[in-house]
């Protein structure tokens, strides 16, 4: 219900302004009521017109609003009804997802419950976030068994329009790499529709549960706008409800389903709590399983292209966040379920044993430093092997390349004095002596004496 902005409505304000000035407290507008309504009564008429004006300008202000327009012809007022709508849909969102996870009991329902990720890669898209659809995969999973099943699509894009062809080839080439020439993407949108919906309601007409992605980035090919339109392309070539599908953030989901996982059966933390979705954001970005094997699809694997492949995405996307919640709630990691089959799971012991030592060892203030909110349990070294050994291998060519280059030497020349066969050379911070070499005598054209 929208608030009647009137000359009380105005005083109230100005008294909860004044109020907390003076160190009160106010859980809402309601409690000022209480407050507000005896002195607004004993009030003259006159004492009452200096807020009562205030309504009338704020009322008049609404009223412009709605009679002024932009260069494109749409009004401000409907800009500012679209932006508020846009708000709330995402605070019931976020409402959501929270509501979702601390409905669940840390014990039991919390590590049977199954969530679903989506990924998609696109060739092009337009103004209006049309995406054309290359490839669509989806996982299902839970904390106790870990990645439980997927889904993968192909998906024929159609004829594509002119002048965005280019477009369309070049971000294949520098993304996923599938052409969009190619002849093997499922045509029949009705059925990769069934397949999506089966897979989200077991067949049943119960409601779809969220699907969960990345929100949009510029940096790379994860998008919920791709996944938006993806979802809403599948159901209007069906002839389905457009709005069946709920599309949310992931690492929302992360961030309550890390902290829940945390808690202890007094709701005090048993582990350090994660204090920002942006912490959480940022280690699904890291993607530690990036380079793991056999995690994409059989044509991304053969190109080299598993990093970007949507089927291997949603699968790191499971082992990463099993990686960090396990931990807390007593699961042991089960290879090719929680984590990659390469993985090393005795990570928890070695990570334990050395963060007892580090505190010990470490000054309070350098500890400080270190960001432990997401202590995971794999040993990631194995994934980072070959990464780490390419480092060193280019650092030790750097390191070889400036052996070669001549030293830029600087003579300093404030030394005076005889010359005792050595001379001054700045180097770097300091000045070395270093002997001076006699040069060979010559005569004539060059002739040796």
């Amino acid at each position: 219900k929208k608030t009647i902005k009137n000359g009380f409505y105005f005083f109230m304000l100005e008294l909860r302004e004044k109020e907390e000035a003076k160190g009160r407290k106010f859980s809402g507008l309601k409690d000022v009521v209480d407050v507000a309504n005896p002195m607004w009564s004993e009030m003259t008429p006159e004492e009452r017109e200096h807020y009562n004006k205030k309504a009338s300008l704020a009322k008049g202000a609404d009223e412009d609003g709605r009679h002024k327009f932009t260069s494109l012809g749409v009004s401000y007022a409907t800009i500012d009804a679209e932006a508020r709508e846009k708000e709330e849909s995402i605070n019931i969102m976020l409402q959501t997802i929270r509501n979702t996870v601390r409905s669940l009991d840390r014990k039991t329902t919390l590590l049977t419950h199954k969530f679903y990720l989506c990924h998609v890669n696109y060739f092009y898209k337009t103004e209006r976030d049309f995406y054309s659809v290359a490839e669509i995969a989806l996982s299902e999973f839970n904390l106790c068994d870990g990645l439980l099943k997927t889904l993968h699509f192909f998906v024929d894009p159609g004829k594509i329009p002119l002048g965005l062809r280019f477009e369309a080839k070049d971000w294949a080439e520098k993304t996923h790499g599938i052409p969009y020439d190619w002849n093997c993407g499922e045509k029949d949108y009705y059925k990769i529709y069934i397949s999506i919906r089966n897979f989200l309601s077991k067949g049943t007409s119960a409601n779809i549960p969220p699907i969960y992605t990345m929100p949009d980035s510029l940096n790379s090919n994860m998008c919920l706008s791709a996944v938006k339109s993806a979802l809403t392309t599948l159901c209007e070539a069906s002839s389905e409800n457009t709005f069946q599908f709920r599309v949310y953030p992931f690492p929302q989901l992360f961030y309550e389903i890390r902290n829940k996982c945390a808690e202890t059966d007094d709701k005090v933390s048993g582990g350090t709590l994660v204090p920002s979705v942006a912490i959480v954001e940022s280690e699904i970005e890291k993607d530690v399983f990036s380079y793991a094997k056999d995690l994409g699809c059989p044509f991304h694997e053969e190109r080299d292209l598993t990093i970007h492949c949507s089927l291997s995405i949603v699968t790191r996307w499971v082992y990463t966040i099993c990686d960090h919640c396990c931990k807390h709630v007593g699961i042991s990691l089960e290879l090719g379920k929680h984590c990659p089959r390469d993985a090393d799971v005795n990570w928890d012991y070695k990570y334990t044993r050395t963060a007892g030592q580090s505190a010990v060892e470490e000054p309070e203030n350098n500890r400080a430093k270190h960001n432990d909110f997401m202590p995971t349990i794999i040993d990631h070294g194995k994934l980072r092997e070959i990464r780490e050994q390419q480092f060193l291998q280019e650092q030790e060519s750097l390191r070889r390349a400036a052996e070669l280059r001549l030293p830029r030497l600087m003579i300093n020349a404030g030394a005076a004095g005889p010359s005792n066969g050595r001379r001054d050379v700045m180097t770097g911070r300091g000045t070395r002596k270093i002997p001076e070499e006699t040069p060979w005598p010559i005569s004539g054209r060059g002739k040796l004496l």
